[in-house]
């Protein structure tokens, strides 16, 4: 190795380093609990099996969400709740009747409402395991903006370390001028054997949009794509949350 380049390597180093500690203390400031009101929709569509003859299923249900001091309060309105209803007792009469709006509800827990209020935190944990690539200027909506290119490194268990044989994990971030994050972009590639004969495959995207609302970074949508085979079977699967402020 030629000694000279050495400077020069730590320094990219470092300013790496410094970017993604910069911006994890950012988010750490963002973790506050002001009181904050939105409506959410969650909206998916699946198609599972082969072309000839797929089964898809599509449904949507919204919520409002309260956070604050006191905790997270989670409320569906009295129509969706007995159209639930009403899907359940149908599927008991025909197992093959479609529960789309119990699905849909069954899409906002609360875990994930919470973390779409407290968008920092989830950040900061993909951070973790974020290598930065390539760091540029870029635009965002037609505004300035930095790019940042990652290699992500997801953790596994020792049990999943059996089965998955390949993993690729990439994410494109957009901060804006003020620092804080405005969208992330991601993409995962899984391949791997299971009981030694059934092999399979998984491709998911994702992509963040972000806004700050008080001392909050907030999920104002989330798009997740999923797409696989295993087995023999195929499947699709698409989700999008939208959020919007009540109040803000």
């Amino acid at each position: 190795m030629n000694l000279r380049w050495l400077p020069l390597l730590l320094a990219c180093a470092l300013a790496q380093a410094d970017t993604l500690s910069d911006l994890k203390s950012t988010l750490a400031k963002l973790n506050g609990q002001d009181p904050v009101k939105a409506n959410i929709t969650y909206q998916f569509w699946s198609k599972q099996g082969d072309d000839k003859k797929p089964v898809i299923s599509e449904g949507k249900a919204t919520s409002q969400a309260e956070d604050g001091p006191q905790g997270l309060k989670l409320s569906w309105s009295r129509n969706l709740i007995q159209t639930a209803a009403q899907e359940a007792r149908a599927k008991v009469q025909d197992p093959e009747k479609k529960t789309p709006t119990r699905r849909a509800i069954e899409g906002l827990k609360a875990v994930a409402v919470s973390e779409y209020l407290n968008g920092s935190d989830e950040l900061i944990r993909t951070l973790d395991q974020a290598q930065l690539v390539d760091e540029k200027a870029d635009t965002w909506q037609g505004k300035p903006a930095r790019l940042l290119s990652l290699k992500l490194t997801p953790r596994m268990g020792e049990q999943e370390k059996k089965y998955v044989k390949e993993l690729e994990a990439t994410a494109k971030l957009w901060i804006g001028a003020d620092g804080l994050p405005l969208a992330i972009q991601s993409s995962v590639r899984v391949k791997g054997r299971a009981l030694l004969v059934i092999t399979f495959e998984q491709n998911q995207k994702e992509e963040y949009y972000f806004a700050r609302s008080g001392n909050r970074l907030i999920v104002v949508q989330h798009v997740n794509e999923t797409s696989g085979s295993g087995g023999g079977e195929k499947g699709q699967t698409k989700a999008v949350v939208n959020l919007s402020l009540i109040g803000g």
